[in-house]
């Protein structure tokens, strides 16, 4: 009879001693990227693609991207509390060079033991690190990056 005791106590032990299982599901969010979106300077309203455009990192030799598009989604550091941006386009076979500061506060924020931390950013500041070139002007739309979903930087060119 001790054996039985002893028996159901285990098993008792084990089925509530157990984790549920760790797994990170596909849709959860991760660390958001800073979006970008380019707009004609002479209408601040329209979106505007850039023709060959080319993002890399000021730091590194990593690029981000290279192609014309209207928008973009570009990862920044989570170790630091700044990222530097080359911005390259191709006008009429010149090419020209301005060169971002992006400036924010990054917080780290625990998801689960599976998918482990996420970081977002408040208080996005931009500095022009040279003369711009081919951009005009931009606007700060959102100075929390939380989500990818919404644009965070307004690019005039």
């Amino acid at each position: 009879m001790k054996r039985f005791h002893y028996l159901t106590t285990l098993v008792i032990l084990f089925t509530f001693g157990c984790e549920p299982d760790d797994i990170c599901l596909e849709n959860t969010p991760g660390t958001p990227s800073l979006v970008v979106v380019f707009y004609d300077h002479t209408q601040p309203d329209v979106k505007k693609q850039v023709a060959d455009l080319e993002i890399k990192g000021a730091a590194v030799d990593l690029v981000f991207h290279t192609g014309t598009t209207d928008s973009i989604a570009i990862p920044i550091k989570t170790i630091e509390n700044n990222t530097s941006f080359d911005f390259k386009s191709t006008q009429d076979t010149t090419t020209l060079t301005d060169l971002l500061q992006f400036t924010y506060a990054a917080d780290d924020q625990f998801i689960s033991r599976a998918c482990g931390f996420k970081t977002t950013y408040e208080d996005l500041e931009i500095s022009v690190e040279n003369p711009l070139n081919w951009i005009k002007g931009f606007e700060i739309i959102n100075t929390s990056i939380s989500d990818i979903n919404n644009t965070h930087v307004k690019i005039l060119h």
